[in-house]
């Protein structure tokens, strides 16, 4: 492939008749891209639906938010957050309080009948799933509005957009459907930015532990390591439910914009249950360039003021910013990540942040269990595929009862199976601690971006923050000007 630098040089040895020469030659040699080139354009690439792809793939969708992982990933610079306009959609099925639970079978008749992806192949219920932005046709857009979807112009102007904002901050979880002693509650998700995600993949999972323990010893805090079943620890994601990068990328090309990829189906069409696509719409190497460009994202920067006086402003701010207890879970460095301002821990927030998809439970292991009998089937492992948006994976309905005293688990590799305990905790309050570094450049704010400026997003702290939104409200205001002014230091790299 010929390119523009190669031409520059061609040109500037000889006349047209070598440039054009060299530009022959040029064209013939192909030029191979490296992983994070080819993951760049297909972080870039717009998808299209019903498009017949090499490895028998069916294109975007059906089910989809956007057409591209850059559509929504934009703010600050390519891989940012993405504004309330670009916020998912949840359905999280409960029972109504106070109603006798169905018998099973009426039980999942009904959420089939609300959208099939609320009961899995095993007959296992899905308590929270994807209500997409888009999908096939008119059909589904009345689906999409029966089940309490909401409105979202596709380019909202500015009052639009501030429009959808505040309804959000003022009714982030409305109940929109009710059918057959089951209600469904919309929750949403903001999209999160990529920026230095690399680096938070190669953290050691002892370093998260160890953070856990210091906090637990100092008494101030009480982070929680994100579990992901047993023995691995969550990274991503608003609750920490990704343990890896690559894991994060994958659930997204599936459950974003509806791409089949290796270990991630796309999502169930309420329209055709049954459709399953024939192929991949891109391959294993395809999503391994996705990541490493992912990966390759810079991390972002602290703002230097060219003035002195400007300086000290945000210089007095990082110190008021600590003085308060901010820094107690935005932690400055972790291990040899600096300036993330996070612990990558789950912390309680309060009853104002409660959300129906739950933060994963933490298992203690209790003893070895003996081999099933001969001929028994293996009870199926806990449900995967619908966690990319997070949820626990021992509860059949979100928030109609806390997950069992104990679960047991078997080895899918070994065939050993062990009891666990699962440990209580408030698992609907639980976040993550979303780093800050470029939170300047990423508005709204908090897991479902209701809070449009960084005094609302401070305010809505509560639980284990709570102390530290009495500290900052209690500033005299020029203090508290000087602790926002180096908030908006951290930019976008």
């Amino acid at each position: 492939m010929f390119t523009a630098n190669r031409y520059v040089k061609a040109w500037s040895f000889g006349p047209l008749v070598w440039a054009i020469a060299t530009i022959s030659i040029a064209a013939d040699i192909p030029t191979r891209q490296t992983p994070v080139e080819e993951g760049q354009q297909l972080f870039l690439k717009q998808f299209a639906v019903d498009t017949k792809q090499p490895n028998g793939g069916d294109g975007l969708g059906p089910l989809f938010n956007h057409v591209s992982c850059a559509a929504c990933h934009r703010q600050g610079a390519l891989g940012g957050g993405g504004d309330v306009e670009f916020n998912v959609s949840l359905l999280c099925a409960q029972l109504e309080p106070g109603s006798v639970r169905p018998e099973q079978k009426l039980l999942l008749f009904t959420l089939r009948g609300l959208h099939p992806a609320f009961v899995g192949d095993d007959n296992r219920i899905v308590p929270a799933i994807l209500l997409h932005r888009f999908g096939p046709g008119e059909r589904y857009f009345q689906l999409k509005t029966t089940l309490g979807g909401q409105h979202v112009p596709l380019e909202p102007d500015p009052l639009e957009r501030k429009d959808l904002q505040q309804q959000l901050a003022e009714d982030p979880l409305p109940f929109v459907k009710k059918s057959n002693h089951i209600r469904l509650i919309r929750a949403q998700r903001n999209t999160t930015a990529l920026f230095g995600a690399g680096l938070i993949d190669r953290i050691p999972d002892e370093m998260l532990h160890d953070l856990a323990k210091s906090q637990a010893a100092e008494g101030k805090v009480s982070g929680r390591v994100p579990p992901i079943g047993p023995n691995k620890v969550g990274r991503f994601g608003w609750r920490g439910q990704q343990e890896r990068l690559h894991d994060f990328v994958l659930g997204a090309c599936a459950n974003e914009l509806g791409l089949e990829v290796p270990g991630n189906s796309q999502p169930i069409n309420p329209l055709q249950p049954k459709y399953r696509t024939t192929g991949l719409d891109l391959t294993a190497q395809q999503c391994e360039s996705l990541t490493a460009f992912v990966a390759s994202l810079p991390p972002p920067v602290a703002f230097e003021p060219q003035q002195p006086f400007q300086r000290a402003v945000q210089s007095r701010g990082r110190e008021v910013f600590d003085s308060v207890g901010c820094a107690h879970c935005h932690v400055e460095r972790v291990g040899s990540v600096e300036s993330i301002y996070s612990d990558l821990l789950l912390h309680d927030m309060g009853p104002a942040l409660a959300d129906p998809v739950l933060a994963e439970a933490s298992l203690t292991f209790i003893r070895p269990l003996p081999p099933l009998p001969r001929g028994t089937r293996p009870q199926p492992p806990p449900p995967t595929a619908s966690m990319y948006y997070g949820g626990s994976t021992f509860q059949d309905l979100a928030l109609t009862g806390r997950p069992p005293a104990t679960v047991d688990i078997q080895d899918p590799r070994t065939g050993a199976r062990s009891q666990y305990r699962v440990e209580s905790s408030n698992l609907e309050s639980e976040w993550r601690t979303p780093p800050l570094w470029g939170v300047a450049d990423s508005p709204p704010y908090l897991h479902d971006g209701r809070a449009a400026t960084l005094i609302d997003a401070i305010s809505l702290h509560g639980g284990e923050a709570a102390f530290a939104v009495e500290k900052f409200n209690s500033l005299e205001l020029p203090d508290r000007n000087r602790l926002i002014s180096f908030l908006r230091s951290l930019r976008a790299p």
